[in-house]
């Protein structure tokens, strides 16, 4: 009798055990991959975020440098003479174009990366006068007009802004029959810059216009270079 009763123990407690082990969740062990790659999800990530003056400076162009200026043929100044077409054809009277003088030891007469023909500064980096008409602006961007007597002529001076800073500073004006505008670029010292181009600026009168295919009066010597 004691017998049975301690095998239907043993059978009772092998079928509980049974019954354990079907709804108890298998343990599948990791691999040493597995581990390495949990370990790593869990462990914080020391990267700095972005600052803002990071993206900005991103997102920021790089200045082109500045354009290559021809030597100066002499110490002394001397006064030179841009003539080219006035940027409102249509209001200028056939056949005139614009002229302005320029002094050669501030001045140099050359052209900027499109080809097209401007004055830049000798003594001022990135300070450049070259023909301009209006336009719109991107978005941002402000401008702020005034009729401003520069010398003897009356020009409309539009200074141009983008978030309160000042980029450029276009000049319209009228003289014997053309009407024209110049814009004036600068990178730092724009009081110096535009003083200096406003003595460009009451020079302006009109004349014959251009050829139409004038001759630069500097070629940069990466132009000269042999097409390989």
């Amino acid at each position: 009798m004691k017998r049975q009763v301690f095998l239907s123990i043993v059978l009772l407690l092998i079928a509980l055990g049974a019954c354990m082990g079907q709804g108890a969740p298998r343990t599948v062990p990791f691999s040493q991959s597995s581990r390495l790659h949990l370990a790593a999800l869990e462990t914080p990530l020391n990267t700095p975020e972005p600052t803002m003056t990071a993206l900005v400076a991103s997102l920021t162009p790089t200045p082109l440098p500045p354009p290559e200026l021809p030597p100066l043929e002499s110490t002394r100044a001397t006064l030179e003479k841009w003539i080219g077409f006035p940027t409102y054809g249509e209001e200028s009277e056939p056949g005139l174009g614009f002229q302005v003088l320029y002094s050669s030891l501030l001045w140099a007469l050359t052209e900027d990366e499109t080809g097209m023909q401007i004055l830049a500064h000798r003594q001022i980096p990135y300070c450049r006068i070259a023909p301009v008409v209006g336009r719109g602006l991107p978005r941002g961007w402000t401008a702020d007009s005034e009729f401003r007597d520069v010398g003897p002529l009356r020009f409309e001076v539009v200074t141009v802004s983008q978030e309160g800073q000042v980029r450029y500073v276009n000049y319209f004006g009228r003289a014997g029959g053309i009407v024209t505008g110049f814009q004036v670029t600068f990178d730092g010292q724009r009081e110096d810059c535009l003083r200096d181009a406003e003595a460009v600026f009451i020079t302006l009168t009109a004349g014959p216009a251009p050829t139409l295919t004038p001759t630069p009066t500097f070629t940069p010597e990466w132009k000269l270079s042999p097409t390989p």
